[in-house]
């Protein structure tokens, strides 16, 4: 039984700095940001997926996240 308690706390000793720096990696990453260059994108992106044309101080929070989602996969 101790055995399996060591192991146990060796395991978890090793794998949390692993976890820990996953998660600093991924919140220190920029957030998406608007800007001038991104208008032809989204314009793009609303043809592409046959939506409305619209600007972008108008769309919804699940557009917006499937837009950025999209520009993601055209870079």
């Amino acid at each position: 039984m101790s055995k399996l308690i060591a192991s146990l706390t060796l395991a978890i000793g090793l794998l949390t700095p692993t976890a820990t720096i996953y998660a600093q990696d991924h919140h220190d990453r920029p957030a998406h940001t608007w800007n001038d260059g991104e208008n032809d994108h989204w314009h793009q992106f609303l043809k592409e997926t046959k939506r409305k044309d619209h600007e972008w101080a108008k769309s919804t929070k699940r557009e917006q996240a499937a837009y950025w989602k999209w520009r993601d996969q055209h870079r």
